[in-house]
């Protein structure tokens, strides 16, 4: 039988994906990027998570204003390399990963969950105890 091994992250990993966090967060919350018409809404980087060579980061973000998750995206993606080269500036590392931007769900998943525990099947049943 052949078992797969487990992604472990390591001590580095996490220190990095931190490092790479904080330094996108402090971009992004000085609202310099280079977009016609530029970000009027705040983005939070909700976690970093790095492949296992610490080549790529993928960011996490999400905002808390009704606005298409597509149209964040396009947005990051088009000031994407001076985003990269600002977090160059601010963090020191052999090699600067590659950013990829994806929209953070667990904001959704919570809204899910607690829509369902206040459905009214599950009160009933709670209340039959």
């Amino acid at each position: 039988m052949i078992l797969k091994r487990q992604k472990e992250k390591s001590n580095r990993s996490l220190k990095v994906s931190e490092t790479i966090r904080k330094a996108v967060s402090a971009v992004l919350v000085r609202n310099e990027l280079p977009v016609d018409a530029p970000f009027i809404f705040p983005l939070s980087v909700i976690k970093v998570e790095m492949n296992t060579d610490l080549k790529i980061a993928y960011i996490y973000v999400t905002t808390h204003e009704k606005i298409e998750k597509k149209e964040i995206l396009s947005k990051l993606e088009e000031c994407k390399k001076y985003i990269a080269n600002e977090v160059v500036k601010l963090i020191d590392l052999k090699f600067s990963p590659k950013l990829i931007f994806r929209n953070d769900v667990t904001i959704d998943q919570v809204d899910r969950i607690d829509q369902i525990l206040n459905s009214e099947k599950v009160l009933l049943d709670t209340q039959k105890k």
